[in-house]
């Protein structure tokens, strides 16, 4: 039995907004910049910086 940690991808891993700290919604397009997804934050809808 395969331990679930070993199915992940490495290389698809949520961004963290750099304000709150909440999981970013990955970017729609590759190259284009995350947004943050907590409503309680001042950065929320906003693309973030790379």
């Amino acid at each position: 039995m395969s331990d679930l940690w070993d199915e992940t991808d490495d290389g698809d891993i949520s961004p963290i907004c750099a304000s709150c700290g909440v999981s970013a919604l990955p970017p729609e397009a590759p190259g284009e910049p995350s947004m943050c997804e907590n409503p309680n934050c001042s950065e929320f809808g906003e693309l973030m910086s790379r």
